[in-house]
């Protein structure tokens, strides 16, 4: 179900509207204004639709054409880059608290893939988890990449 976004405030008509977002495109907005000159590759599903656009933007970011690459969930998983050495997750809270009862398993599993992302090269690595609880268990632990602490638990 979806609606077309109004033109104007539907409680007071107002046609001073401020849309905000949290997804890809709205991140991708934000670093381009953070890093005019940066060269910026999204991979999520709407940059992804067309029959190989996935495996052109990876090899595209492989071979330096792009400085930042930002993506959802399929980003996080079986992807090698040795130049990499910054990843960040925004809104981790939202999968840590979703209605799935292997949430924090999931929430565990995809942050230590992302962690593991940055610095695999002779180049040292870092990671930026965004969220509300900085000192939850679940991203303590997947920061610190402690598998043995997270499956003692």
């Amino acid at each position: 179900y979806s609606i077309p976004a109004p033109d104007k405030c539907p409680s007071c008509g107002s046609p001073k509207l401020r849309y905000a977002g949290s997804g890809t495109q709205k991140a991708e907005q934000e670093l381009a204004t953070l890093f005019p000159e940066a060269r910026l590759v999204r991979l999520d599903t709407d940059s992804t639709m067309q029959r190989y656009a996935y495996e052109k933007k990876l090899g595209a970011f492989r071979d330096g054409q792009y400085d930042i690459m930002l993506g959802t969930q399929m980003v996080a998983k079986g992807l090698d880059f040795p130049n990499v050495t910054l990843v960040g997750v925004l809104s981790a809270d939202q999968m840590l608290h979703s209605d799935d009862f292997r949430s924090y398993e999931r929430t565990f599993s995809l942050l230590t893939q992302v962690v593991g992302r940055s610095g695999r090269g002779d180049l040292t690595g870092r990671a930026i988890i965004q969220t509300f609880e900085p000192e939850n268990p679940i991203i303590e632990l997947a920061a610190a990449q402690d598998y043995q602490e997270f499956f003692s638990n």
